[in-house]
């Protein structure tokens, strides 16, 4: 027979909200335990568990090229509304994180000396009636000789000069947001809109109402996080390994057995000198589940597939555990009456590829016996038994448990509730 890997979950029957230990608890409690290197499941704590096993794969997984990455939005996608003209602000009409389309209402500014520039565009629209019924009777006059050229001239450069201040005057106003063609005495404004100018995420409120604002004053921000994306820091050796199209896997420090795939599409052409680095810019295949949660300036970690790594052994991605900066597998070392005794393998993970990674155990892995099954994936299912071909029909699934830590005498240490934990199961 052979040795038996898998993704173990260790957990409790009993509740974990129990300060006090009572009668009924500690048989539980002793249940689970570690017996030298072993990890120890009893028969009924591996039933509800629901174990599963499942084989290696013989995978061609590419070279993996392992690098920081942080999620951006680039500045063309973010969009800073500043007020164009003096005021105060008299309404601010959105509120952080709220989602925006272009052109939406975001602000109120009140203007109250754009009266008089309404003022001086109204009279000067009058004296523009006037002053062309003056250029008009002086011109009859000039055709028949009847006054002099001086006055002719002096009524056509008054109009000139009047036509020149109304145009100038409906550039303002269209600036301040007034239409001059339907500019009346009856329908004067005094207040000015600021409008999204993308449409996106408030990611920033700058100002309040009541705040007096000058042209530039910033008063909030719009993000396009629909263009977030990931920027991968590559070393200055390891950047010929990097090009466009390679595919990348992302994933979060706080949750390593999910990733995110990703394609490079453009390389930075000048080095960060206090880094020593380039970034190469990764946008993230549409439609993953999580990324509606994603935010701009998150920290990841990526694994780049740089060449071809040749067939090797492959297990699914959420089968190796991350404990601080380490990967790991659990081999099956016995099963009998009292429960089944696991240990715990330090591996090497390599490439990932369509949710398969591949590993590379740091030490040989010694026969055991007749009872094992070498090179099975035994990973935390829903109701899953040991085999073979059912195995692929397994579903993704999460399970969440509260763990409960244990001293190696076998019983519970109080207080030391550790926090739930998320798990991506199925193959």
């Amino acid at each position: 027979m052979k040795n038996t890997f898998f993704l173990l979950i260790i957990f409790a029957a009993f509740s974990c909200g129990k300060n006090e230990p009572t009668t009924s608890e500690k048989p539980e409690a002793e249940a689970t335990h570690t017996s030298g290197d072993l990890i120890h499941l009893t028969p009924d704590q591996a039933k509800q568990a629901g174990l599963a096993f499942g084989s290696f794969e013989q995978k061609n997984i590419a070279e993996a090229l392992r690098v920081n990455a942080e999620l951006v939005v680039h500045p063309e996608h973010v969009a800073q509304v500043t007020a164009f003209s003096d005021g105060s602000i008299a309404e601010l009409r959105m509120s952080l994180n709220a989602t925006v389309t272009k052109g939406q209402v975001l602000a109120v500014i009140r203007k109250p000396d754009l009266l008089d520039l309404q003022q001086q565009f109204l009279e000067n629209k009058d004296r523009l009636v006037f002053l062309k019924n003056e250029f008009d009777r002086y011109k009859s006059l000039k055709e028949a000789d009847a006054t002099a050229t001086k006055n002719f001239q002096k009524a056509e450069s008054d109009l000139r000069a009047a036509e020149t201040t109304a145009a100038v005057l409906a550039a303002k106003l269209r600036q301040h947001q007034v239409n001059p063609e339907r500019l009346t005495a009856a329908n004067l404004s005094t207040q000015l809109t600021l409008v999204a100018p993308v449409s996106g995420i408030v990611t920033a409120i700058r100002s309040n109402v009541g705040a007096a604002v000058q042209p530039g004053t910033t008063v909030c921000e719009v993000t396009d996080l629909s263009k977030l994306h990931a920027d991968l820091w590559v070393f200055e050796q390891d950047i010929l390994k990097v090009k466009n199209g390679q595919r990348v896997s992302l994933s979060f420090p706080a949750e390593p057995t999910r990733s995110y795939p990703a394609t490079i599409y453009s390389l930075d052409k000048v080095l960060d000198p206090a880094k020593r680095a380039i970034r190469a810019h990764a946008r993230l295949d549409s439609g993953a589940a999580g990324q509606s949660n994603f935010v701009n300036g998150a920290f990841l970690e990526a694994s780049i597939a740089t060449t071809g790594g040749g067939t090797g052994n492959a297990l699914p991605d959420a089968a190796v555990v991350r404990e601080g900066e380490d990967d790991f597998i659990f081999i099956l070392e016995k099963e009998d009456a009292k429960g089944s005794f696991f240990k715990k393998i330090k591996v090497q993970k390599g490439g990932v590829t369509d949710g398969y990674v591949a590993v590379t155990t740091t030490g040989s892995i010694a026969r055991r016996g007749e009872d094992c099954a070498e090179g099975g994936v035994l990973r935390v299912g829903a109701g899953g038994g040991r085999g073979g071909g059912g195995m692929t029909n397994f579903g993704i699934e999460l399970l969440r448990y509260r763990f409960i830590r244990f001293d190696l005498s076998g019983h519970r240490q109080k207080n030391a509730e550790r926090s739930f934990f998320q798990v991506e199961l199925g193959f």
